[in-house]
């Protein structure tokens, strides 16, 4: 009972570092009644594990963990993203289901669905919505609670909606994978969405730029052999490279150019 407990006020702690960016081991301490040795204990054990770095009196969340907002997100390495968009959007069957994450590489394929008009399309990204309102497209909006930094719907709400279809292909983002066997989230809501996601669509396929190679996040939503393909831009240093030839024995590995 003990070491599960443990497990949980760890868990607690990193989420607290990962919303709020640091804490105070004391604050930590009077919030879960343990002594101030335990929660030093607790900062060494997610240290180690890449989720926390101590600080004067405290912990900060590591800065390869730490959750940017979309809107930041969505204007950096726009080309690459697009050239990642054209790659997916071949993989899209003529009068397809889809479902599209919240995302800024998923947002840049939302921009090349405008100029389909055959689609059926379920989407839990706000600014995705936004976007293909305008097309001729059948676009479905997942309910539920917005998330302020992927400006994505997450809870029961949108999990119930998605499990009453099925959709031929979901495009997924992912926060990193770099010593993970799989693609991982930022938000434990987030993560058991896309796992709903992946559950209802007869190919799944993550999108995600070169630089989530190099980082983990917190919540490991699926295994690579659960995934019809990854789509991302060419590894730019070697171990990124031999990460790319280890995932391409689990699923298939798409490059843009």
């Amino acid at each position: 009972m003990k070491k599960r407990l443990t497990a949980e006020r760890r868990n607690e702690i990193a989420q607290l570092l990962l919303r709020n960016g640091n804490m105070k081991a004391g604050d930590l301490a009077r919030k879960f009644d343990v002594s101030t040795e335990t929660i030093r204990k607790d900062l060494i054990y997610l240290e180690e594990q890449g989720i926390a770095r101590k600080s004067y009196g405290g912990a900060i969340a590591s800065t390869e963990l730490a959750e940017r907002p979309v809107a930041l997100k969505q204007m950096e390495r726009m080309d690459v993203k697009t050239a990642i968009a054209n790659r997916a959007i071949q993989l899209i069957p003529e009068k397809g289901v889809i479902i599209l994450d919240a995302g800024s590489t998923t947002y840049a394929l939302a921009k090349l669905l405008t100029l389909r008009d055959d689609l059926t399309i379920f989407t839990n990204s706000l600014i995705a919505l936004n976007l293909l309102s305008d097309s001729s497209n059948q676009v479905f909006a997942l309910g539920g609670r917005i998330r302020e930094s992927s400006k994505g719907t997450i809870g029961a709400w949108a999990i119930h909606a998605l499990c009453s279809l099925h959709a031929d292909i979901a495009f997924l983002g992912t926060d990193g994978f770099k010593d993970l066997s799989g693609p991982s989230s930022a938000s434990y809501e987030e993560s058991e969405l896309k796992q709903v996601m992946i559950a209802h669509s007869e190919k799944t396929v993550i999108l995600c730029d070169n630089t989530k190679l190099c980082t983990n996040s917190l919540f490991q939503f699926c295994g690579w052999d659960e995934i019809y393909a990854l789509i991302t831009d060419r590894p730019k240093t070697r171990e990124s490279a031999r990460l790319i030839e280890n995932i391409n024995k689990k699923t298939n590995v798409f490059l843009s150019e």
